[in-house]
């Protein structure tokens, strides 16, 4: 009668010694790598206008400068973050945010301050 009560209880704690050493197979999600932005981008609004911004970056967090002459709406103190290939920007006083531009390796490109944006950076 032992027998037939050990070797149930013996293949029941095999099973769950088994499910302790376990790992979820799901996937986790990736979040990609922030673009490098750090360094001097100039270019031209879509309006012709000459735009100079320099930026510093630490990871995903990037602080600097955009000047655009004629524009004190768009020009002053910028901050924001760097989501893959993706900048988000915002003045630094906080009063305004700007839209998402879009980083493709040496090249900027996306819509502040009513017009399209066009930057490449210095090297």
């Amino acid at each position: 009668m032992l027998k037939n009560v050990a070797i149930p209880v013996f293949v029941a704690l095999l099973a769950v010694a088994g499910c302790a050493g376990r790992t979820s197979t799901e996937p986790s999600a990736s979040v990609p790598a922030p673009a490098d932005v750090g360094g001097t981008w100039t270019g031209t609004l879509q309006t012709g206008a000459p735009v100079m911004m320099v930026l510093e970056q630490t990871g995903p967090s990037v602080t600097g400068t955009l000047q655009v002459p004629g524009r004190p709406d768009i020009s002053g103190p910028i901050e924001g973050k760097v989501e893959g290939n993706t900048v988000k920007l915002m003045e630094r006083s906080g009063s305004r945010r700007a839209p998402l531009l879009t980083v493709r390796g040496d090249q900027i490109t996306g819509f502040v301050g009513g017009t399209t944006l066009d930057l490449r950076r210095s090297r």
